[in-house]
């Protein structure tokens, strides 16, 4: 009885490929938004001022990046949550590094909405410090998590010294 439990609950993880595979399709849908800027910016480019082509590449820049997050969620969390992919060569983490990398990206985005709402000059005061608000919270965040797998990394080999001093 305790193998056919064990065996449910740890055959329990391929439950999660259907959301693996939903955001697959969403960064289909995100290649698609960014050929459309791209196009965009093709078609418009001889009627652009600089600050509107500034606002486009950084629109591409965020795409890019969102699409760069998905990627990495994906295959981060399907290698720690399912199966190791034995033909990957990104780098293998640890669910609390994968924390950390969606953290930083998380910055990497937020950094790219405010620096749009500072070229944007009908953006308002109120929110340009949502945003700054909401990117502090990403930031703190990040760090705490960070320092969070520092203590994870650290404390195993601080055993380890130790235990070496008792022998």
């Amino acid at each position: 009885m305790k193998s056919f439990i064990e065996g449910i609950v740890f055959n329990s993880r391929w439950l999660l490929l259907p959301f693996y595979l939903g955001l697959i399709v969403a960064q289909m849908f995100y290649c698609i938004c960014f050929c459309q800027t791209v196009w965009h910016l093709c078609t418009t480019f001889g009627s652009m001022d600089e600050t509107s082509l500034m606002l486009v590449v950084l629109t591409l820049i965020d795409i890019t990046m969102i699409a760069n997050l998905i990627k990495m969620i994906i295959v981060g969390s399907y290698q720690t949550f399912i199966e190791k992919i034995s033909n990957d060569h990104s780098e293998k983490i640890s669910s609390g590094l994968l924390k950390v990398k969606m953290g930083s990206s998380l910055i990497g985005v937020s950094s790219i909405h405010l620096l749009q709402s500072f070229i944007n000059p009908s953006a308002s005061n109120r929110e340009i410090i949502i945003k700054c608000s909401i990117h502090m919270i990403f930031l703190i965040s990040t760090m705490g998590l960070a320092y969070i797998d520092y203590l994870h990394a650290i404390v195993p080999h601080q055993q380890t010294s130790q235990e070496n001093k008792h022998i």
